[in-house]
């Protein structure tokens, strides 16, 4: 890879490398400059972002093109990365883009207090909008934002690849809660999801498994999570059908899992279920199929449990948001994804108290 053209090439040029596969991995949009560069470097999405003057949403980031040092010396401490091989930023765009390196939050900290190192890069998250509140479903007591905080590893991802692929859905969620204040300097959620091992029943109950490693490590005041991919991609199902013993079982393991979470004192459930597969429609109708069973588990939890459809998440973005292999997110998709889990989150007051 190309090495950094200012004095400090030698001693950076190990976090170059991962700010530019960072930016090879969001490379997602280009849109035209809209407001001041206060937004460098904030991520930033194809419907368009308040970038500024002087910056583009380039690769799903407020930043500059370049194609030498100096057209990045108005920022602190930036530098010009190559973007590689890829052309979703735009074929006229020049070979690279203003980037910060770090290894730490406090590599970020000459930018803004805002910005946070994420998989090698400095980054900050987008405004929120101001917080709407949702009316409480039938029964339920919508929580308070003036309890006691829920410390940062009290926060469990469990799931499947959807989630482990890249573990950028978890590392989006902490950037929008420290934007918040609701997560703490040096403060993380614990991600317990993977590639394998990850069923709610097929296979060993991989799911059930990831969250007794959670407690056994600790507390565990909030659960976000998915489940029943695993189930629907490797098991069989004829005909396909509510009664199918492959799509029950998986079912009845959710709610012995909730189930479970009660008994441990677990406060809410945030599950997030999947997007229609691409390009697969025997997968598309056991999928179909497993969803109105899992938001009825979720609905009947002992633990208040905020479903989550993707399906209109990633309606009209699925060429964008949606890997080659047709099941998982890109960046930008993993980037959406976590924009709907935190606006949950935000607008139930779930791990929302202001860190101290």
């Amino acid at each position: 890879m190309k090495a950094w053209t200012d004095s400090r090439r030698q001693r950076r040029s190990g976090r170059s490398f991962f700010g530019a596969i960072l930016l090879a991995l969001a490379c997602e949009s280009a849109a035209p400059p809209t407001g001041g560069e206060t937004h460098f470097l904030r991520w930033c999405g194809p419907e368009g972002a308040e970038c500024g003057p002087g910056l583009l949403c380039l690769c799903g980031v407020c930043t500059r093109a370049c194609s030498e040092q100096d057209a990045c010396g108005a920022f602190p401490d930036a530098a010009c990365v190559p973007i590689g091989s890829t052309s979703a930023c735009g074929e006229e765009q020049e070979p690279g883009v203003c980037d910060v390196p770090c290894a730490n939050d406090a590599d970020c900290a000459v930018l803004s207090p805002a910005h946070r190192c994420e998989s090698g890069a400095c980054r900050a998250s987008a405004s929120l909008p101001p917080r709407e509140p949702i009316p409480p479903k039938p029964g339920e007591q919508l929580p308070s934002c003036m309890g006691e905080r829920v410390a940062g590893n009290e926060v469990v991802i469990l799931g499947d690849s959807f989630f482990a692929v890249s573990h950028e859905i978890t590392a989006y969620i902490e950037a929008l809660a420290r934007e918040a204040g609701a997560l703490g300097e040096g403060e993380r959620y614990r991600d317990n999801s993977r590639l394998l091992g990850n069923a709610l029943a097929l296979a060993g109950n991989g799911i059930a498994e990831q969250y007794s490693a959670a407690i056994a490590e600790g507390d565990v005041k909030v659960v976000i999570m998915n489940g029943g991919g695993a189930d629907v991609l490797l098991g069989s199902c004829e005909p396909v059908s509510s009664e199918c013993p492959l799509l029950v079982d998986a079912a009845e393991a959710g709610r012995d899992l909730f189930a479970r979470m009660a008994e441990d004192g677990v406060e809410h459930v945030v599950y997030a279920f999947y997007p229609d597969p691409v390009d697969d429609p025997p997968l598309r109708e056991k999928m179909d199929a497993l969803r109105p069973l899992m938001q009825a588990v979720c609905a009947e939890s002992p633990v208040p449990c905020h479903w989550i459809d993707l399906r209109p998440v990633f309606e009209g973005h699925y060429d964008e948001y949606v890997r080659p292999d047709r099941k998982n997110p890109t960046s930008a998709g993993a980037r959406a994804t976590a924009q709907a889990i935190w606006e949950t989150m935000y607008s139930r007051c779930i791990a929302q108290r202001t860190a101290e």
